[in-house]
């Protein structure tokens, strides 16, 4: 019997086109959009802290996510999925790689660690 697809939690930042949320929920994930919650220029570590308080993993599409701040203690339970590129590519390019980022999130939510995922046409690169 094949094993279920897990459910994730999503949590998407303002700069997330629709349509990325939109097929999360598809896939039956539960997607939380940042302008239902917070102010849309709400700055990066609050944003941050609300994805990790709820236990979602971040769906952001900013270069500076990846910036050392991020690395600190504080964040050290923030999830996320980096989405590079146009905003047209990305909607694809989460569906290209779904069973993949459902598959490696299945294996390390079990051993309770950080993950981040880079996303863009044609890649995918995790990150612990």
């Amino acid at each position: 019997m094949a094993k279920a697809t897990p459910k994730l939690r999503f949590f998407t930042d303002a700069n997330v086109p629709d349509s990325v949320g939109d097929y999360l929920r598809l896939r039956g994930h539960s997607v939380h959009r940042m302008r239902h919650h917070m102010p849309v220029n709400s700055a990066d570590p609050i944003v941050a802290t609300a994805a990790m308080r709820d236990n979602r993993i971040l769906v952001s599409q900013d270069k500076d996510f990846g910036h050392q701040r991020f690395m600190a203690p504080r964040f050290a339970s923030l999830n996320r999925l980096a989405l590079v590129g146009a905003g047209p590519t990305l909607s694809s390019a989460v569906k290209q790689y779904m069973h993949l980022i459902e598959l490696h999130w299945s294996h390390k939510s079990r051993k309770g660690a950080r993950l981040t995922i880079h996303v863009k046409a044609d890649e995918v690169r995790f990150r612990d």
